[in-house]
């Protein structure tokens, strides 16, 4: 296709040319010329030439009836008619371009003037000296079959062209076919491959969940096996448990009593009252574990043992001063002079966020009042015989209940008291 665009590229310089040697001729021309008899042999050769290729073109132009080549015996007489009507003359030339292009011209005509191109002396610088007519149409001559060459040459090469276009428009309608046809197989494939995921994920789902089924399953053996051993513990459990609900009136009586009464007593006296308990109880027919020890409702080992781990000493008072407050509804008044009590619940209330002040501290009221909207313990040191009035509402938990929401009034302030 580059070649064919290539060839006829250069053929377009070799028409301009062949229209501007006839641009150049004039009528006068034509009229000096036909005033000759008998021209020159070189104009004669000339008119020889464009009455060639003028054979089976323009009817005044006499020609064999079998072979359509030129006929005649005066080539010079024949030019004179033609030139009779100069313009007519020059437009039948100039319509030549169009006939090559139509392939409307016979390659005979051409090829009858091959010998007398190939003449050194037939150029339109020699013919235009005897005669600048004559050298115009020497030049036109040699360009027009110049192109014609060229249009002969380009014609197989078009022909291929078109060939390959239309082989080419054969193969891009098989590849549209082919196209529709991937097109359409993708979207089943996309289809079959959709079902296909779907399936696959729906597999192993269930093998994960069979999976998951099935350490449970394990687990659940596991745990009866391991519990297997557990029967008698939990059956003596359940007994010890149905004891324990008999006599779980007189110890709750026993605790309570022992957190409400027993605080402000040392040990010998704290012993007494406990014997006292257990008499009246057993006067009243009040049913009650058989060892009199409050600390078993109250606590157990593992509290204890945190307890002494943060400074409560050992002793049973101490741990028994360590229940009465971590169970008590009110508050509690601590004498510490050896300061163990202050260090246990430092340490103990330390990570709740514990604020310690004193009332001589001109900020205690500041923070008493954002520990109770906080919800952070207090610990108030040093005090004295009397308290600070504005604190009575706290530590008398005067506590107003508001929908769902309780309050503390201090002072003039509504305090929103911390769940």
């Amino acid at each position: 296709m580059v070649s064919v665009q290539h060839d006829l590229d250069q053929a377009i310089p070799l028409v301009e040319k062949a229209l501007k040697a006839l641009d150049g001729l004039h009528v006068k021309d034509f009229q000096m010329l036909k005033a000759l008899k008998s021209p020159p042999a070189d104009i004669n050769k000339t008119f020889t030439c464009v009455l060639h290729i003028l054979a089976g073109i323009e009817p005044a132009v006499p020609v064999d009836k079998k072979s359509k080549k030129l006929k005649t015996d005066d080539p010079w007489k024949v030019a004179l008619a033609l030139m009779s009507n100069p313009q007519k003359f020059k437009d039948s030339l100039e319509s030549l371009v169009a006939k090559v292009d139509a392939d409307e011209i016979p390659g005979q005509n051409f090829n009858a003037n091959r010998a007398t191109l190939a003449e050194e002396t037939f150029t339109p610088e020699i013919i235009g000296g005897k005669s600048a007519c004559a050298g115009g149409l020497c030049d036109f001559v040699i360009n027009i079959t110049a192109y014609y060459n060229v249009v002969v040459s380009v014609e197989p090469k078009k022909q291929a062209v078109a060939e390959a276009k239309a082989t080419l428009a054969e193969a891009t309608a098989k590849k549209a076919d082919v196209d529709a046809l991937v097109a359409d197989l993708k979207e089943k494939l996309a289809v079959l491959q959709a079902n296909f995921d779907k399936a696959m994920n729906e597999k192993e789902t269930a093998m994960r969940e069979a999976e998951k089924c099935e350490n449970k399953l394990s687990l659940a053996n596991r745990l009866v096996s391991a519990l297997g051993s557990e029967q008698d513990r939990w059956a003596q459990a359940i007994i010890d448990k149905g004891e324990l609900l008999e006599v779980i009136i007189g110890d709750v009586l026993l605790a309570s009593s022992f957190v409400s009464y027993v605080g402000p007593f040392n040990k010998s006296f704290r012993d007494r009252i406990l014997a006292d308990f257990v008499t009246f109880f057993k006067g009243n027919n009040i049913p009650m574990s058989p060892e009199a020890n409050p600390l078993l409702v109250l606590t157990d080992e593992a509290a204890i043992a945190g307890w002494n781990n943060f400074g409560l000493p050992p002793d049973r008072v101490s741990t028994e001063n360590g229940a009465i407050l971590t169970n008590s509804e009110r508050y509690s008044l601590i004498i510490d002079p050896q300061l163990q009590g202050i260090t246990w619940i430092r340490k103990t209330y330390d990570s709740h966020g514990l604020k310690v002040t004193r009332l001589s501290n001109p900020k205690m009221v500041k923070v008493i009042e954002f520990s109770v909207e906080a919800g952070n313990p207090v610990l108030i040191e040093n005090l004295e015989n009397s308290i600070d009035a504005v604190i009575q509402p706290v530590y008398a938990r005067c506590i107003i209940k508001k929908g769902k929401s309780r309050y503390i009034k201090m002072g003039d302030k509504e305090l929103t008291l911390s769940p």
